[in-house]
């Protein structure tokens, strides 16, 4: 079982690393990709998306206010230049916190915990 996964970040260069970490996973699904975090939320909402690879600072809201006003199911990875907002993310119950650039092998680590985390969600109910 693949499990749907999208990216939002505003920086293309960045928004395309990930994409392309998300393609080399053998468990992920790249269902979008998007600069426009109201685009990406809408898409997690009609694919069901399992996981969400999300920037901290997008053009004109923060990952921390986008996910004050809308109820998220998916599992959060927060991608940032920035590691003062890990502890923020960390209040916010995010499911890790990876540093630009994102190593492959932390990538790995990261997603095969999640995946492991859904997994046992799906045994249990």
């Amino acid at each position: 079982m693949k499990f749907k996964t999208i990216v939002i970040d505003d920086s293309s260069i960045q928004r395309l690393a990930t994409s392309i970490l998300v393609k080399t996973h053998p468990r992920l699904e790249l269902v979008g990709s998007y600069a426009n975090p109201y685009e990406g939320i809408k898409a997690l909402y009609d694919q069901k998306v399992d996981i969400v690879f999300l920037d901290v600072l997008l053009e004109d809201v923060n990952a921390f206010e986008l996910l004050d006003s809308i109820e998220i199911k998916a599992s959060i990875i927060i991608n940032s230049t920035w590691p003062k907002f890990e502890k923020t993310a960390q209040d916010y119950g995010i499911h890790d916190f990876l540093m630009k650039p994102m190593p492959k092998k932390r990538f790995y680590n990261a997603v095969d915990r999640i995946i492991r985390e859904l997994e046992t969600k799906q045994l249990t109910y």
